[in-house]
C-alpha cells in the first residue's frame, strides 16, 4: 500500500486504508503500508496480525496535491525496489500515482482506489466554482477554487495553475494506468464515468469499511458540523441556516475547524457558535456526547463522507445534502435523517428546529435506530470479501 498519508493522519480516504490495512491483515494477507513520516513517529513499525508500516522520510513536506510528486525519488530507492519486487499486488487508495509507475516497472499488477474526483476533474471535487454545479471544473473554475478554497495570493494562484496544466493533468492521469479502478459509491463511479468512459471496463464499486465507533448517547441537544471553512462542503450555508432558526430556541453548534485556536460567538437569534481546532478521536467521542443533530450541508458530489457515516453510527440524527454518495448512504431511512437540496438553508433551519424540538430520549432512541440501520446496511466480512476478489482479478490478469 503507497498512501501518502496514513491514519491518523490525512481524513476519509486514509482512514478507509486503515480499515482495510487492518481487515486484510486479519484475514491473512502480509500488508505493507509505505508512507510519510511525521515527527516523532518511528520509521518501522510491526503491528499485530502482521501489518507493518514503512514511514519514509521526505525532503520536501508540501501540504498541496503535488507532495508525492516532489518527492518521486523516494520510489527509485532500492529498499522500495526490493519491496515492490516482492508484493504479489501494489496498491494505490489516494494521490500517490507516481508509485503506479514503480509498480508497472517491476510488472506488478496495480489496483487504484478512486476516493475524489482526480481522473476526471481538476479540483478533484467535480465542482465547477465558476458554475457553481456539478461538472468539470474548468480554468476560471480552478482559479476561483484556489482563491475560495485555498485562500490564496495572486502569484500563489498563478503558481499553483500554472503547475496543474503542466503536470497536474499528466500526474492523475497516471491513475488511469492502475489494472482496476475501486470507487466508492455508484454516485460517484457513474459520475467518472460519464466523463472517462473509456475506463469502465476496468472498474467497480466497493462501499468503504465501517469504523468500530460505539453509540454516544446525546447528553445535550448540539449540532455538529466537521467540513471546516471550506465553502464545497457548505460552511456558508449551515451559517446561514444557523442564523434563520427560530430565536426562541438557543442551540449550541460545534464546528470543527483546521484552525488551531478554540473561540465561541453568538449569533443574533442567541445561537452559540463554538469553533474548535481539529479534533482527535478521543475529543470527538468526548464532543458527541453534546450532540444529537450532525449536519453534513455539502454542495460537492462528495463520493462516501465518513461524517455522516460516522455520526449515524454514534447515534446521532443527521441533516445532509441529497447530492453524491449520500443519498446511497441514507437510503431507506427515513426517521432520523433528512436529505436537502444543496444550498438550501431555509430546508436544514426547518429540520433543525424539527429535530431539536425532540427531547433527548426521543432523540437517542431515534439516533439508536439510525446506528442500527448503518450496521445493517454495510458489513464489513462483505466489503473485504469483495476487495478479496479485487486482489484475486488483478493478479489473473
Amino acid at each position: 500500500m503507497f498512501s501518502e498519508r496514513f491514519y491518523p493522519h490525512g481524513g476519509g480516504a486514509e482512514l478507509a486504508t486503515w480499515l482495510y490495512s487492518k481487515l486484510l491483515a486479519e484475514e491473512g494477507f502480509k500488508i505493507t503500508v509505505v508512507t510519510t513520516q511525521f515527527p516523532g513517529e518511528a520509521q518501522e513499525e510491526l503491528l499485530c496480525n502482521g501489518l507493518r508500516i514503512y514511514r519514509l522520510p521526505t525532503h520536501f513536506m508540501l501540504d498541496n496535491r503535488y507532495f508525492t510528486l516532489a518527492n518521486v525519488g523516494v520510489l527509485a530507492t532500492s529498499f522500495i525496489n526490493n519491496l515492490i519486487a516482492q508484493s504479489d499486488v501494489v496498491y494505490v487508495p489516494c494521490g500517490w500515482y507516481s508509485a503506479i509507475l514503480a509498480a508497472k516497472w517491476h510488472s506488478k499488477p496495480v489496483v487504484v482506489h478512486m476516493h475524489n474526483y482526480s481522473v476526471a476533474c481538476p479540483t478533484s471535487l467535480m465542482f465547477d466554482f465558476d458554475a457553481q454545479k456539478v461538472k468539470p471544473s474548468t480554468l476560471k473554475s480552478y482559479v476561483l477554487h484556489e482563491i475560495i478554497e485555498r485562500n490564496r495570493e495572486p502569484l500563489s494562484v498563478a503558481a499553483s495553475c500554472i503547475m496543474n496544466e503542466v503536470a497536474g493533468k499528466f500526474y492523475y492521469h497516471m491513475a488511469t494506468y492502475g489494472d482496476l479502478l475501486v470507487f466508492v459509491s455508484k454516485a460517484q463511479m457513474d459520475l467518472v464515468l460519464s466523463t472517462v468512459p473509456n475506463l469502465k471496463s476496468k472498474s467497480c464499486m466497493i462501499y468503504n469499511p465501517i469504523p468500530d465507533f460505539p453509540f454516544v448517547k446525546a447528553e445535550k441537544s448540539g449540532v455538529g458540523y466537521f467540513g471546516g471553512k471550506d465553502f464545497i462542503k457548505g460552511y456558508h450555508v449551515f451559517i446561514k441556516a444557523l442564523n434563520a432558526l427560530r430565536p426562541q430556541s438557543g442551540v449550541t453548534s460545534y464546528l470543527s475547524m483546521t484552525s488551531k485556536k478554540q473561540r465561541k460567538t453568538r449569533l443574533n437569534n442567541g445561537t452559540v457558535l463554538n469553533f474548535l481546532p481539529r479534533l482527535s478521536q478521543a475529543k470527538l467521542c468526548s464532543l458527541m456526547k453534546k450532540l444529537s443533530v450532525v449536519a453534513v450541508p455539502s454542495l460537492c458530489p462528495e463520493p462516501s463522507p465518513y461524517s455522516l457515516v460516522q455520526s449515524m453510527i454514534q447515534g446521532k440524527l443527521v441533516i445532509a445534502s441529497d447530492i453524491g454518495g449520500m443519498p446511497e448512504i441514507l437510503k431507506g431511512e427515513t426517521s432520523g435523517v433528512k436529505l436537502t437540496q444543496p444550498g438550501d438553508y431555509k430546508d436544514i433551519a426547518e429540520t433543525l428546529d424539527c429535530f431539536l424540538s425532540l427531547t433527548l430520549d426521543e432523540a437517542n432512541e431515534i439516533g439508536l435506530k439510525n446506528r442500527q440501520f448503518i450496521l445493517n446496511r454495510f458489513n464489513n466480512h462483505r466489503t473485504v470479501s469483495s476487495f478479496v476478489k479485487v486482489l484475486e482479478k488483478v493478479r489473473a490478469l
